[in-house]
């Protein structure tokens, strides 16, 4: 039997939009909407929006659907506006592709209120993701974590520098130097939403940016290190930019301020473990939708 929906309105997202979306989005599908690299919709009820999902199609395969963002504000869950706005932005890009789309894809933190009901309702299967893990602790154990504890120095030649005394052009150069390494998990314009003191760049003779930790804010009792990249593997550099990076965070948030820390790969979760051995990792989970059964 057909499900009775809401009454609601559907609004698309786009670049000039987004900014007044952004309590509904995440900061990365913000910047993605504003850089035309997806698009979003907006559910609105009695003339106020009441969720938002962001989506784009995967580099991999563009008949493949990737769920960056999909959040309903907490007033207003458990009345189906979730699925409402998931069936809504399926029937919309089925219809574009002109059923040319073989499967959607999204990634959750388990604990994320709703989703995961909200998604095994809409069909989709729900798996442990077992490369992606997300580390967390109190910022107050970096304090005597081994990360610190080692001996802190920057190589030989380089020169250290916070995002604070970091030019534009060498902000450029850096996004250009994740992207040539196709590690650029953050844009030129989320560089500039970092925490700037707390963030650090490390800089060779020429003043090319080989390293780097980049740090945001998450909501108002967190952080979260968005970016880290060190160009040929090597260590020294690696622990130049954390170390500075750690110690900053201790200087300035409080203790009990959460410290989250994504990887994706197992020799990084491995050097979590080993430099920050008092974080508890959670796996992420993988929702997949096959639309070709």
């Amino acid at each position: 039997m057909k499900q009775e929906l809401p009454e609601v309105q559907l609004y698309g997202i786009g670049p000039d939009e987004a900014d007044h979306a952004a309590p509904l989005l995440t900061a990365e599908a913000v910047t993605y909407i504003k850089n035309n690299e997806a698009f979003g919709l907006a559910l609105v009820e009695e003339g106020k929006a009441r969720a938002a999902v962001c989506a784009n199609f995967s580099p991999e395969d563009e008949a493949i659907l990737e769920i960056i963002s999909l959040y309903v504000a907490p007033a207003y869950r458990r009345r189906k506006l979730g699925g409402t706005l998931l069936m809504e932005l399926l029937e919309a890009v089925l219809s574009e592709t002109e059923g040319n789309l073989k499967g959607v894809i999204a990634s959750f933190m388990p604990e994320t209120e709703g989703v995961e009901a909200l998604l095994i309702k809409a069909g989709f299967e729900i798996k442990t993701d077992e490369q992606a893990q997300t580390f967390r602790l109190p910022v107050s154990e970096l304090a005597d974590s081994p990360l610190l504890k080692r001996k802190k120095s920057v190589p030989e030649g380089y020169i250290l520098r916070s995002l604070n005394g970091t030019s534009d052009t060498t902000l450029r150069q850096l996004a250009e130097e994740l992207k040539r390494n196709r590690v650029d998990d953050l844009s030129l314009e989320e560089m500039g939403q970092a925490l700037p003191d707390c963030s650090y760049v490390l800089l060779n003779g020429k003043l090319e940016p080989k390293a780097c930790a980049i740090f945001h804010a998450m909501g108002e009792q967190g952080i979260y290190l968005s970016q880290f990249f060190v160009a040929d593997g090597s260590t020294a550099a690696g622990m130049a930019v954390l170390q500075s990076a750690a110690k900053a965070l201790l200087d300035r948030f409080p203790g009990e301020t959460v410290l989250e820390i994504p990887t994706l790969t197992e020799s990084s979760a491995g050097l979590v473990k080993k430099l920050l051995p008092s974080s508890k990792s959670t796996g992420l989970m993988r929702a997949v939708l096959d639309l070709t059964k």
